[in-house]
């Protein structure tokens, strides 16, 4: 048993690269198990996907360790704190695929998001709660527009791990928006 799981494990990962690359039209099996110890590139689409989910996951974590220390309510304060832990692990398990697929994320923040964090840090008090969960849910949102516009993710990999994390980013956003009603 434990040899035919191995064994589906390896037929898995030889698609993954196979649908990954986008070669190998009419590739031996032989050229696929030789493909599956290589890095393959990925689609365009995908790995601009994966640059913006990295991008995204980076930012939300970025503002989150912000709120932990300059929120004004707990509330605020411990929901900065899990979804510091919940885009951390999206973060660690995006660079497992891209490493697989020699796709290089973004190492810093755009000038933009930079800027955004920089004016999120000026804001004080209440205001910067509601500041904070507006932006993030504005970000939420977005980023759940481009997941439902990403319907022909070619990497296997990445469609599952878009598939396996998109409920929790919508959640993630129905307790933002239920967050900032809460809050003054």
């Amino acid at each position: 048993m434990k040899y035919k799981l191995h064994l589906f494990s390896a037929f898995l990962i030889s698609i993954g690269f196979y649908a990954c690359s986008g070669s190998g039209k009419n590739a031996s099996a032989d050229s696929t198990a030789q493909n599956a110890s290589t890095k393959q590139p990925m689609d365009t689409a995908d790995t601009r996907l994966a640059n913006d989910l990295s991008l995204f996951c980076t930012n939300q974590v970025n503002e989150a360790q912000l709120a932990t220390t300059k929120a004004s309510t707990q509330k605020v304060k411990e929901f900065a704190k899990q979804a510091i832990e919940l885009y951390n692990g999206l973060n660690k398990n995006l660079n497992h695929v891209s490493e697989d697929y020699a796709v290089k994320l973004p190492a810093a923040a755009t000038p933009a998001i930079t800027e955004s964090l920089q004016k999120l840090s000026a804001v004080k008090g209440a205001s910067f709660d509601h500041a904070y969960l507006l932006q993030t849910l504005k970000q939420h949102n977005a980023m759940i527009r481009e997941y439902n516009a990403a319907k022909n993710i070619q990497c296997i990999p990445l469609k599952m791990f878009v598939g396996s994390n998109q409920a929790a980013i919508i959640k993630q956003a129905y307790a933002i928006s239920a967050l900032k009603d809460e809050t003054p």
